[in-house]
């Protein structure tokens, strides 16, 4: 089999896992009767103008580097790390109460989006998604 089969075959195979995770995660937030736009941080805003959808989420402290964000079916997902931003072995914290962690959002899409439409902007802490209604 040539290297460019082999590499579709991963792809649906990890397309697969991935569904299969996103369902799961689904049918729990439907049992526990919690919408899944309320599943941890960060704290989400999302407002329609239009024809666009537009998601801003508050990443204080991260750069482009830190986070990814993706459509896979009707969902937006935020994914990434807050990094301990004080490394010095010497400096005791008298109170943490920011998270550095891992961290990942979902949340479900209003409606069907554009893919090939879609812009982001990270801007003073504020991650700006904008998203195009597909077109009926």
């Amino acid at each position: 089999m040539s290297n460019e089969g082999d590499s579709i075959s991963k792809i649906r195979f990890i397309h697969g896992l991935m569904k299969k995770e996103v369902e799961e995660l689904l049918k729990l937030m439907e049992r526990s009767k919690s919408p899944i736009t309320e599943t941890g941080t960060p704290a989400l805003d999302v407002m329609i103008r239009g024809d666009e959808i537009i998601i801003t989420a508050e990443l204080p402290g991260l750069t482009v580097n830190d986070f990814t964000v993706y459509l896979y079916e009707n969902l937006l997902i935020i994914e990434g790390i807050r990094k301990r931003y004080c490394t010095d072995k010497q400096i005791f914290f008298i109170r943490a109460e920011r998270e550095f962690a891992p961290f990942k959002r979902i949340m479900q899409l209003p409606c069907a989006v554009d893919k090939d439409n879609t812009q982001a902007l990270l801007k003073n802490g504020v991650l700006t998604v904008t998203l195009k209604k597909e077109e009926n």
